[in-house]
């Protein structure tokens, strides 16, 4: 009764857009503390302006307070033994574990448990540091849903079953897993219970074309749900309240893991019915503030989803759509709402694929429609009469065909991923351009501003004079990438867990992709990388013959031999070895030299000694080189000292995993290189890249 009672009164009515600012700019300067001048200057605007400082700083204070009873939790919490339950099914591979205030996400390869068995676990908690500045933070990810570790099982023991409120989720997902064709299983665990496991080419293809939004759990569903539920109790049961529709909603929302999106949707539908009460009104901008600053008293952390971001955004935007857009055709006035959240989203579209497709702009919206008015309800149909799915599947079927055919065919303009401080330049250009709107002013110098300034980030790539060479860290294995300047060639060495680092780099064109040699911690990407980039010519050593059947449905491929010469415009490319050929896979592996400006790299792949002894006969001194990629990890199988002799590099890196399980680099092959060299690890650095211009280097590293 208090809160109907507070909601009559409508405190800070107009004013909670303040908050929710404050918040916005408290949580991008806790991650990029430059960033903190601009909350400093809001917070002086707020004690000049208004009098809402002292209630700001209180829930600011409470957002911070939550992150660090979040910190302390999970650093007071670090143990290898857990006594509790399994709350929640992820898949066959995967399942959150509880115990006490601790949740872990526990990677369980083909377990066989159930929600609510109670378990003694041994786990290993798993390091997920990132490797670049736009790297997927899977720690942050984990915090968005609650979650403090990710954790890989060591031993188990079941003591019992239990009950998990997830368990009547999970068992009924079971059984339509077990009655529904694989297609109509994947949109309905995707659109009915959150579950996007859809093929990640179908996902893709959904980005590109702008309708990712379909696959989520969002305000269009909830809705949807909502009418439904009001609809069947009205012509059954005769009830018009909103009360049991919005209860019957908010339990299935807890009972399908909260998603995100769909809990910002449920918020802004309950609170629009409190908002009947009283004389004062919310307006939908209080609204969306009060469900924002709930959601991140619940969880600060949420706020680095890009679900909760996209969610959000979208919402914030179509709030001012109708006074924005002075428009009576609806075609017209629906086309320029799409076209204001299209662009309102491109900085975090181009985050998620790596793309944008102009063409796109003009298909989504009559797609969206369409497909929306078709996916949502038989989805919804299927979870309760699976039976149906004998007929409705092949509409599936054909949806996924289509979907992928027409982004195959879309053009597409890939683009590096902007980092905190282009996108706030991005927001600062577009947001004066709804001011100008907003005011009834001409938009058409601030919109040129702005696609001046998408176009320089476009074409970046094209005028920047800079050559890189990239050690990537992909974890235990190898992938490096050589770009020269004003995008003259792309060289891929190796693709072990580099596509989404590809991805996030805007990388549209590889002119080689050099496969040094066919084990799977080098060519562990190698598929998708084909499949979704331009690859000119795939390079791999001659006596390495699992490359026969691996590269046997590709036509653009090269066997190389030693003493061969590539040259990629002004660059040379010399490959030295193999020499001969080895009963071990690794002696076969491509060694080759490129100088770019004037700095050489030398390449190794995982060669062994005995490929260096013949590297040594023929080469000599021609081995010597500014900077070695260190043979096999850092193995003492490679890297003798008669080899660094010749080599004599200035700078050695060394591509390894975090407590990798063959125990590598080797202390001694790192002694051995200290006293020649100074050595970097992609394991303790990210991603080592060096920078080259005329005859100046400089070398970058994340960590």
């Amino acid at each position: 009764m208090k809160l109907l009672s507070l909601l009559k009164k409508k405190p800070f009515c107009n004013d909670l857009h303040f908050f929710l600012i404050a918040i916005v700019l408290l949580m991008i300067s806790l991650k990029y503390y430059p960033l903190l001048i601009l909350l400093f200057l809001y917070l002086f605007f707020i004690y000049k302006k208004t009098n809402l400082m002292i209630y700001i700083s209180i829930c600011c204070l409470i957002i911070i307070s939550n992150i660090s009873i979040l910190k302390i939790i999970k650093s007071n919490n670090v143990k290898t033994t857990y006594e509790g339950y399994v709350l929640d099914i992820v898949d066959e591979n995967n399942y959150i574990f509880k115990s006490g205030v601790i949740k872990i996400l526990i990677n369980d390869y083909n377990h066989n448990q159930n929600s609510g068995d109670i378990l003694n676990v041994e786990v290993a908690i798993k390091e997920n540091e990132k490797s670049y500045d736009l790297d997927f933070d899977y720690d942050e990810y984990l915090y968005s849903k609650g979650i403090s570790y990710s954790a890989k099982i060591i031993n188990k023991k079941f003591i019992k079953s239990g009950f998990s409120i997830y368990s009547l989720k999970n068992m009924y997902l079971n059984y339509l897993k077990n009655n529904l064709s694989e297609e109509s299983f994947n949109y309905v665990n995707a659109i009915v219970f959150g579950n996007n496991n859809l093929e990640s080419n179908i996902k893709d293809s959904y980005s590109i074309l702008g309708l990712s939004h379909i696959l989520a759990i969002s305000g269009l569903h909830i809705i949807f749900l909502f009418k439904i539920i009001s609809f069947l109790l009205l012509k059954i049961f005769h009830y018009y309240k909103d009360t049991i529709p919005l209860i019957i909603l908010s339990i299935f929302i807890i009972l399908i893991g909260s998603p995100i999106s769909s809990l910002r949707a449920l918020l802004f539908l309950i609170l629009g019915t409190l908002n009947k009460k009283g004389n004062i009104y919310y307006t939908k901008l209080d609204i969306l503030s009060i469900s924002f600053i709930i959601m991140m008293i619940i969880n600060p952390y949420s706020f680095y989803s890009i679900g909760f971001q996209l969610s959000f955004l979208v919402s914030f935007i179509l709030i001012f759509v109708n006074d924005l857009i002075d428009e009576d055709n609806i075609i017209k006035r629906s086309i320029k709402s799409y076209l204001l959240i299209y662009f309102g989203t491109i900085p975090l579209t181009i985050k998620i694929t790596g793309s944008i497709s102009i063409l796109s702009i003009f298909i989504s919206p009559l797609l969206s429609s369409i497909l929306g008015f078709i996916i949502l309800p038989i989805s919804y149909i299927l979870s309760i009469f699976p039976i149906l799915d004998y007929g409705l599947k092949y509409v599936f079927i054909f949806i996924n065909m289509y979907i992928e055919g027409l982004s195959n065919y879309l053009p597409l303009i890939h683009i590096k991923a902007m980092n905190i401080y282009l996108i706030l330049a991005y927001y600062l250009l577009y947001g004066l351009i709804i001011y100008s709107l907003a005011k009834n002013k001409n938009t058409y110098f601030n919109s040129l501003l702005l696609t001046i300034y998408l176009s320089i980030i476009i074409i970046f790539k094209y005028i920047n004079p800079f050559a890189s060479v990239t050690f990537i860290n992909v974890g235990q294995g190898d992938s490096s990438l050589v770009r020269l300047p004003y995008n003259q060639g792309v060289v891929l060495v190796d693709a072990y867990n580099s596509y989404s680092y590809l991805k996030s780099e805007g990388i549209d064109r590889i002119d080689y992709l050099i496969l040094t040699h066919s084990d799977d911690d080098h060519i562990g990407d190698y598929k998708e990388i084909l499949n979704k980039i331009v690859v000119k010519t795939i390079i791999y050593p001659r006596y390495d013959e699992r490359f026969d059947t691996l590269l046997k449905d590709y036509k653009n491929k090269t066997i190389v031999n030693y003493d061969m010469i590539i040259n990629l415009n002004n660059v040379r490319m010399e490959i030295l070895g193999p020499i001969n050929k080895y009963e071990e896979v690794n002696s076969n592996s491509i060694v080759f030299k490129i100088k770019i400006f004037n700095k050489s790299f030398l390449f190794t792949g995982d060669m062994t000694e005995e490929e260096e002894n013949d590297l040594i006969n023929k080469y000599g001194n021609k081995l010597n080189s500014d900077i070695l990629k260190v043979g096999h990890h850092g193995s003492n199988t490679s890297s003798s000292k008669l080899f660094l002799d010749y080599v004599s590099p200035d700078i050695s890196i060394i591509s390894v995993g975090k407590n990798n399980k063959y125990n590598l680099p080797n202390k001694e092959i790192v002694d051995r290189l200290n006293k020649i060299s100074k050595v970097y690890m992609t394991k303790d650095r990210g991603n080592i890249t060096f920078d080259l211009l005329n005859g100046n280097m400089w070398i970058n590293t994340y960590r």
